[in-house]
């Protein structure tokens, strides 16, 4: 852990604001702060909360609290598929569950209360943070440091960290790659009829509408970096190559497919138009070229390509030639976003960018 004191911060108590976990109370009200739990016990309650499933309204729920969002958009419905896949999925069509959170706001477009990417079912970097926290409890449980073995389903059954960890490692590639070859659809429950591109793993799993899933995004590689363990590497490859010819750009990620329908790279908070896709910015994931992912693709990157130069089966300067071609392109990438810092009048890196690295007024 990264914490100073390492694994005995699990031990430390922390008050809540809300004690049961249950009812909303007030910051400032005599029941707020009331009662402690340890963060191992908080942590083994949020994984029980999901194991068993979440289902509220969110407080206050209104104009008051979000402007835009229709009424059942406050509606929060969260759950676990024990029975297939132990993925954790949720959301709606009608609200935002991921940092991709445009709410459409424009009545001349008609998109007001309409949500540019609800990404609802389960998310791939979700599932891969999911994993990577189940990876996490279970070695603690092996180690006899975490006193929680597991959680109880809705159904009253027992299921250990370890045993929910390895659901998802055995379901993960059958749910989310998209095979070069449509005759191999079939083992990975892929629609053919929807699919836009190969060899890649899709946005989304059990989406509401079918062809959101297949949408090529740069989600994957955060999955990637914090559970590269999920991932086959011949597969992860060929995606990551996929990734750098398609969605990287000079300095961000293109957050859609440029082959995507809905691809629109130039973010325009004050447009407008009647235009669904790009009226009051609705496009603000739907193609801009966001910074933040970038650190996550060019972990990834090292991460898979290093592995897969380091087994081949290769004389020892072939192999060298190779690992440094790998270091290269990543300098390069680094070395990009440095002149950037060092020329830019913030001393910084935007938000994003439009098409291709272009200034965006509105990051």
């Amino acid at each position: 852990m990264l914490s100073p004191e390492g694994l005995k911060l699990l031990d430390t108590p922390v008050e809540r604001r809300f004690p049961d976990g249950e009812a909303f109370v007030h910051w400032d009200s005599d029941v707020a702060y009331s009662k402690s739990s340890t963060v191992a016990d908080l942590i083994h309650e949020i994984m029980q909360r999901h194991a068993q499933g979440i289902s509220f309204r969110e407080w206050n729920a209104g104009s008051a609290l979000d402007s835009q969002m229709r009424d059942e958009g406050f509606n929060v419905d969260i759950s676990v598929d024990f029975a297939s896949t132990g993925f954790v999925s949720g959301g709606s069509q009608w609200n935002c569950g991921t940092w991709m959170d445009k709410m459409g706001s424009s009545d001349k477009a008609g998109i007001r209360g309409v949500p540019a990417t609800p990404r609802d079912g389960a998310d791939i970097e979700i599932v891969g943070l999911q994993k990577s926290t189940l990876r996490w409890l279970a070695e603690l449980c092996r180690q006899s440091i975490f006193a929680h073995e597991g959680v109880t389903t809705t159904s009253g059954s027992q299921i250990t960290y370890s045993q929910w960890d390895q659901l998802v490692q055995d379901s993960f590639e059958k749910h989310f790659w998209v095979p070069l070859d449509p005759s191999d659809d079939v083992e990975y429950h892929v629609d053919s009829t929807v699919v836009n591109r190969r060899g890649i793993y899709r946005d989304t799993y059990g989406s509401s509408t079918a062809w959101a899933d297949y949408q090529f995004r740069p989600n994957i590689s955060i999955a990637m970096t914090v559970a590269p363990e999920l991932f086959d590497p011949e597969h992860a490859v060929i995606c990551l190559h996929k990734i750098s010819s398609v969605l990287a750009g000079p300095l961000g990620m293109r957050t859609l497919d440029p082959r995507d329908m809905r691809y629109r790279p130039n973010y325009d908070n004050s447009n407008d138009s009647s235009d669904p896709l790009v009226a009051q910015g609705i496009n603000y994931h739907q193609g801009p070229e966001w910074l933040w992912p970038t650190a996550y693709y060019l972990r990834a990157r090292l991460l898979f390509l290093h592995k897969a130069v380091s087994q081949r089966q290769a004389a020892s300067a072939e192999l060298t030639h190779a690992l440094r071609t790998v270091y290269h392109e990543l300098h390069a990438n680094m070395v990009n976003l440095k002149h950037h810092i060092s020329s830019s009048s913030f001393a910084g890196l935007p938000e994003l960018t439009n098409r291709d690295g272009s200034y965006c007024r509105d990051s």
